[in-house]
């Protein structure tokens, strides 16, 4: 992946502004507003969560490993200080993150960020080393989408709209639009983001493509995964409004917890 162009346009994508984006980071906020101590945040990107939280109050640390992106997050929080709460950034691979403290209440993994991680292994690495930094009581929060058959096996190459939205700093509109390209073996997805302008004269042009892989993941493997980690499954909620998971859902979202 191109992080370089990836820090430039993300919050332009996570800014379309629809229900399930807008949901996603209020969830996110809300659990680490409420976790009652230091919150780790895995794959923090851009500080679209972790800057608010630590505007509410949360001492937040995040981890990423672009150096793009934490350079965006580090802005952010700066044109916010004073905060009443703190960030911390560090540029780590969430595989192996290792940050000497094991007295988190809250570790987050939000945006699918564990599907960036392209094996079984990896994934389960990333997972294991999140689970290494929750003290006794506190929970692990992730999500990942649902593989349903008629996203995997759709084989018609057609981009899906993920919306269109203005640039608030040049007034410009964009269309933000994606190609998927599933290996039901392998369980990759190589996608393509495309960000075009939209024109005065309805005309586009292309302004960035982004190349992403994911490897999605599917219930029973998620499981597998975390019982490995010896967490205790909370949760499984099928959206960010917190309603039951089943096989429809377009998301899992997956509350685990340390009990010993």
């Amino acid at each position: 992946m191109n992080y370089t162009e990836w820090a430039k346009w993300y919050d332009l994508f996570y800014s379309v502004g629809d229900d399930e984006t807008s949901e996603e980071a209020g969830f996110y906020l809300h659990e680490a507003k409420n976790a009652n101590g230091p919150v780790l945040e895995i794959g923090v990107g851009t500080g679209r969560i972790a800057v608010p939280a630590a505007k509410a109050g949360v001492e937040v640390f995040g981890i990423d490993a672009s150096p793009e992106m934490l350079t965006v997050a580090k802005a952010k929080a700066e044109a916010s200080s004073p905060m009443p709460g703190s960030l911390t950034l560090t540029q780590a691979d969430m595989r192996s993150v290792d940050l000497r403290r094991h007295d988190f209440a809250l570790v987050t993994i939000p945006a699918r960020t564990l599907l960036l991680a392209t094996t079984y292994e990896d994934q389960l690495a990333a997972l294991c080393s999140a689970a290494r930094h929750i003290r006794p009581g506190g929970r692990l929060i992730f999500n990942v989408f649902n593989p349903t058959p008629d996203l995997i096996f759709d084989d018609s190459k057609e981009p899906v709209e993920i919306g269109k939205v203005d640039d608030p700093e040049t007034g410009k509109q964009f269309r933000l639009s994606a190609i998927n390209c599933f290996d039901t073996e392998s369980q990759i997805n190589d996608a393509i983001q495309t960000v075009e302008e939209i024109e005065t004269d309805g005309l586009s042009v292309e302004r960035a493509r982004l190349e992403v892989r994911l490897r999605y993941l599917f219930p029973h493997q998620v499981f597998e995964m975390l019982e490995e980690t010896s967490l205790v499954v909370e949760h499984v909620y099928g959206s960010f409004d917190r309603s039951a998971f089943d096989e429809q859902s377009d998301e899992m979202i997956f509350v685990a917890s340390r009990t010993e």
